[in-house]
């Protein structure tokens, strides 16, 4: 039995989590001939679509995703398994982009790409998260758009028309979701894991006190993955997020130089290689 109509016909019955830390396929006799067959039916109908997928043990599952907790056991994506041949940073941030984190990434995130061969990874959500993906784009190097949603209902709207310069520059639009799943409250929780495993350390250019942002940031440090952000005045609170992590002990990144020094930290420790 096709080990991707196992691992297909798995994900529905779990509801996409893996609680077991499954990454070997299953009998197929655990599931009835209907539950494969609509798994069968299901992966021809998004072949057709020109929509790729990888599961464990298959050649392009991300290596970083057989470390987590709750590893996917089914990934849907458009473009290109970059994953395999570049390391990448997650950048992520509020949805209200303040001009002064806009301005930052424009100048100094850009400056750092421009120097590294590093891709950013990032959750096509309007605001930061669009942000990086196009300075990513601007810096010529292949970013990935992990989605809350399925590929065929793409959330947000403004990212939708990213979709096409992500894949022709080489990187991808990635989701756990079915192709017509729409957007849940709930799956930003399984975006946000993704997010920060992909990511070789975790870059947060702007967070409140109460925000998604930081829970990625407690994903990123369930991975292991050294958290970094960028500093900011104590009367905005936009960037109140950001003093917490500093006085949680987050490095503290002031513009490209200081990034470009913490990346290669990073690296010679031996905690980034592919």
């Amino acid at each position: 039995m096709n080990p991707a109509i196992l691992f297909k016909a798995l994900q529905r019955r779990n509801k996409y989590r893996n609680s077991e830390n499954r990454l070997n396929p299953p009998e197929a006799a655990i599931f009835s001939k209907s539950e494969l067959l609509q798994s069968e039916s299901y992966l021809k109908q998004i072949e057709k679509q020109g929509i790729r997928y990888t599961y464990p043990g298959e050649s392009h599952y991300p290596m970083d995703f057989y470390k987590m907790i709750e590893p996917p056991l089914f990934i849907e994506f458009l473009g290109h398994p970059v994953w395999s041949s570049v390391e990448f940073m997650s950048v992520v941030g509020s949805r209200e982009c303040h001009d002064l984190t806009a301005r930052w990434m424009d100048t100094q995130l850009l400056h750092f790409l421009k120097l590294e061969n590093v891709g950013i990874v990032s959750g096509g959500a309007r605001g930061v998260d669009i942000r990086a993906h196009s300075v990513s784009l601007r810096a010529q190097k292949p970013t990935i758009a992990i989605l809350p949603s399925g590929l065929s209902c793409i959330y947000p709207t403004e990212f939708r028309s990213l979709v096409a310069p992500i894949t022709e520059n080489g990187g991808a639009v990635m989701t756990e979701f079915e192709t017509d799943q729409k957007i849940h409250k709930s799956f930003f929780y399984f975006r946000n894991r993704l997010i920060a495993a992909l990511g070789k350390v975790c870059l947060v250019t702007q967070a409140g006190l109460k925000s998604g942002t930081l829970l990625t940031v407690h994903h990123a440090l369930q991975n292991g993955r050294p958290v970094a952000t960028i500093p900011s005045h104590p009367l905005l609170v936009e960037f109140s997020g950001n003093l917490k992590l500093i006085h949680d002990g987050a490095a503290v990144i002031q513009n490209c130089v200081t990034l470009y020094d913490f990346w290669k930290a990073e690296s010679w420790s031996g905690g980034m290689q592919i």
